[in-house]
């Protein structure tokens, strides 16, 4: 994709457990429309769904993986229970192995944070959560706020906006 002057193209990568499906599709209602209206990013978008008729599971995923700027990662316990995710996807986005950049959201709860949880990197990021809960945890209009919310973050990310600030 070739954006207009001004406008930054980024490709993003959604990495998501399948048993996670409902809430995916509920928080992806919200959050496509609100990175459709972002007046300076424009977001190109990849899922599995995208593969086509005959084409592998596996390779398919892969090399959409290398095309990609950002992995935005769905994250649950689910999540982190899927050998696929586990063996292809997470290392390009998180750990020693990173060569992508992420965006990690706390889809549902997870069990906790700290040495007895293995979050294969994912402990290391700021995993974005609004007022500290999940999508899960909210209902109604803070679901759009959430996603709201989070679309300005993706900005933020994708813009670089995470420098020092003027007083």
């Amino acid at each position: 994709m070739v954006a207009a002057p001004g406008i930054t193209s980024v490709r993003i990568f959604l990495s998501w457990c399948h048993r996670d499906q409902v809430l995916v599709k509920a928080l992806l209602a919200e959050l496509k429309p609100a990175l459709a209206l972002l007046a300076d990013v424009a977001v190109e978008w990849w899922e599995d769904s995208h593969l086509t008729c005959g084409e592998e599971f596996t390779p398919g995923i892969v090399d959409r993986l290398g095309e990609t700027d950002y992995g935005l990662l769905l994250l649950s316990t689910q999540y982190f229970s899927r050998p696929f995710i586990r063996k292809h996807e997470l290392p390009r986005f998180a750990g020693p192995t990173a060569d992508k950049k992420s965006l990690p959201v706390l889809l549902n709860s997870l069990p906790g944070f700290g040495p007895a949880w293995n979050l294969r990197g994912i402990e290391r990021q700021l995993v974005f959560t609004r007022n500290g809960r999940s999508f899960a945890k909210h209902s109604g209009v803070d679901r759009t706020l959430f996603a709201n919310e989070l679309a300005d973050a993706i900005r933020r990310r994708v813009l670089g906006l995470n420098r020092y600030r003027g007083l």
